[in-house]
């Protein structure tokens, strides 16, 4: 077994690091380590690349991230890449007034479930957790007219909160997109209830 303790750093960070692996890449000399993101906080994790070498991480109190460099010299490198996650996609349509009225609603409504939510670029993302047929009786109702939508693997970094970010506020996204509704817990002043029903969904009633 290999001792890693701690990474080099990340590609995505540094653009020399990133050449670097790009040529291991265009050579095959570039292993591939890929978690879960339950494993990314772990702080020492036992792992075997795609290529079949074992490896014993350390890296103390850091979280790893996509991208991170495990190891690298003129034979080879290690870098770390996500699971992926199957989501449930919705490109949105143009931001007319009814269609960001939907979106509120549509925000609130995967607040409400306690949902995963990522958007980058228009494009709304929401992990498969649940059945299907469950996640969309939920949610397409509520779907903007015009929008597209559908099933893709995504990488499961997507969903990954801000690494400085403390418990709590790692669902940040469903926020934004529910006009401040989300899935906060009661403070004194808002408390709310919760009512979980049969189809595994969650209903919520607010004092």
């Amino acid at each position: 077994m290999r001792r890693i303790d701690g990474v080099v750093g990340n590609r995505h960070d540094d653009p020399d690091l990133d050449e670097r692996i790009a040529a291991h890449d265009d050579a095959g000399t570039l292993e591939r380590v890929r978690i879960d993101s339950g494993e990314r906080k772990k702080s020492r994790l036992r792992v075997e690349t795609d290529a079949g070498t074992d490896l014993g991480i350390v890296v103390g109190n850091v979280d790893l991230r996509s991208g991170d460099v495990l190891f690298i010299d003129d034979n080879g490198a290690a870098v770390v890449t996500f699971e992926t996650r199957e989501a449930f996609v919705v490109e949105l349509p143009a931001p007319t007034e009814p269609a960001l009225a939907a979106v509120a609603e549509f925000g609130h409504r995967v607040g409400n479930q306690h949902w995963d939510i990522a958007v980058e670029s228009g494009t709304v993302y929401v992990p498969v957790d649940v059945e299907k047929r469950v996640l969309e009786d939920v949610l397409k109702p509520y779907i903007p007219d015009g929008a597209k939508t559908g099933y893709e693997s995504v990488e499961a970094e997507l969903f990954v909160g801000d690494e400085n970010a403390s418990a709590g506020e790692g669902h940040e996204h469903a926020h934004t997109l529910d006009d401040g509704h989300g899935h906060e817990h009661g403070d004194g002043e808002h408390p709310h209830s919760h009512e979980h029903e049969s189809d595994g969904t969650t209903s919520h009633s607010h004092e």
